[in-house]
């Protein structure tokens, strides 16, 4: 009698187990670009993407526009578990691992093979088990953030000269505010959600930001000038997933989430690049002026000589800049 209550016992188990794996995983993710932005449209083709690998037990839902909540408070809510995921800003997840600051370092990747090479490579995996072991969140992704320029409202930034004491919009997290004063700027930390009245109301006289973003925000009414200082390029930012979230996907469905991802990163990848020309005739269309800067290598320089200070901000190995530069070569 034992052995076949036993026995029923490990069925309903078995079979409870076999309910439990099956069940719908639904994940919340978000971002603070608008829904035009290629950042949504990527992370809307990885739902898809996911939603065919499971075949629909395992979805994502994206909320753009900072619906969620800011980045900093995005940050806040991955680690209790409030949010599933959020495309972050490196300055932003270093938070979580100070060592993330460096990507959002000045002039630090060549091009796309780069940045990939070092995410995806040995650093990253680094990276990806250091910000579990030290917070529970997990890295899943990687996607890039564009080329980021500065635009100015009546303000033509020939020579680094003139960006000395003007005051550019950056975001409220490292290494912005650090760049921008090692460029001479008065750096003035605003919301991105903010950023528009900011411009408008004078409160700013400039914003960093990349090209796509201008259009997608509609900068162009508050700003007239694009000056085309290429201080960042792809800068990737981890894309997170909370422990919570974690701990409700099975390994087969981490492994579709991480492909769906790479996809969808891959198509952000392919609409910067194939935007470019688009979106700068674009712009002139809308009566934006572009600046080339005739002294980038003094742009170059002053961030040069910002290396050692901003390696603070991602624990103070000065030498980590150099490494990532040199798996260019």
């Amino acid at each position: 009698m034992n052995l076949k209550l036993l026995t029923a016992f490990t069925a309903a188990m078995i079979g409870f187990a076999g309910t439990a794996s099956a069940q719908e995983v639904t994940l919340k993710l978000g971002h603070v670009l608008s829904p035009t932005h290629q950042f949504h449209k990527g992370m809307e083709l990885a739902a898809e993407k996911l939603a065919e690998s499971t075949n629909g037990k395992v979805k994502l839902e994206v909320f753009p526009s900072s619906q969620l909540g800011t980045e900093r408070d995005m940050h806040v809510s991955i680690r209790t578990g409030g949010v599933d995921m959020l495309l972050a800003s490196p300055g932003g997840a270093s938070v979580h691992l100070p060592e993330l600051a460096v990507l959002d370092a000045p002039y630090l990747f060549k091009n796309d093979a780069h940045w990939q090479a070092v995410v995806y490579g040995d650093i990253g995996a680094d990276w990806e088990s250091k910000i579990t072991e030290a917070t529970g969140a997990h890295i899943m992704g990687w996607f890039p953030r564009g080329t980021r320029h500065v635009i100015t409202k009546g303000i033509a930034l020939n020579t680094i000269d003139d960006i000395r004491n003007v005051k550019i919009r950056v975001a409220d997290i490292p290494p912005y505010p650090q760049v921008f004063q090692a460029f001479g700027a008065t750096p003035t930390p605003v919301a991105f959600s903010e950023m528009y009245s900011a411009l408008q109301a004078g409160v700013v006289d400039g914003a960093d930001v990349p090209l796509d973003t201008i259009l997608a925000q509609k900068l162009h009414e508050v700003s007239d000038h694009v000056n085309l200082i290429a201080w960042s390029f792809a800068a990737p930012g981890p894309i997170l997933l909370s422990d919570d979230a974690y701990n409700r996907l099975s390994e087969e469905d981490r492994a579709h989430l991480r492909e769906a991802l790479r996809a969808g990163t891959e198509y952000i990848a392919k609409a910067f690049s194939d935007s470019e020309d688009s979106v700068t005739d674009a712009l002139k269309e809308k009566g934006m002026t572009f600046v080339t800067p005739t002294d980038l290598d003094a742009w170059r320089a002053a961030a040069a000589d910002a290396v050692p200070e901003l390696a603070e901000l991602w624990g103070g190995d000065a030498e980590l800049y150099t490494r990532i530069s040199d798996v260019a070569k």
